[in-house]
């Protein structure tokens, strides 16, 4: 078995992974970065617009976001 080719498509592999795995935005709280996965609300303004409320478990600082989606 040729290592190189081995050592080359797993390092090919584990950058797929990477990338699949930072692919989904995600959200950290903005005082102690533990990241936040889900709103503790969200609120559909209009058709175009959702605003979420994010709320960190880790110490409890909250924030607001808003989503602006384009015309079709």
């Amino acid at each position: 078995m040729d290592l190189k080719f081995t050592s080359e498509r797993s390092y090919r592999t584990s950058r797929a992974a990477a990338r699949a795995i930072t692919s989904r935005p995600v959200n950290e709280c903005a005082q102690c970065r533990e990241t936040i996965f889900m709103p503790e609300w969200s609120e559909y303004l209009d058709a175009r617009r959702v605003r979420h409320l994010w709320q960190c478990e880790a110490c409890g600082y909250k924030f607001e976001t808003l989503v602006c989606f384009p015309e079709i």
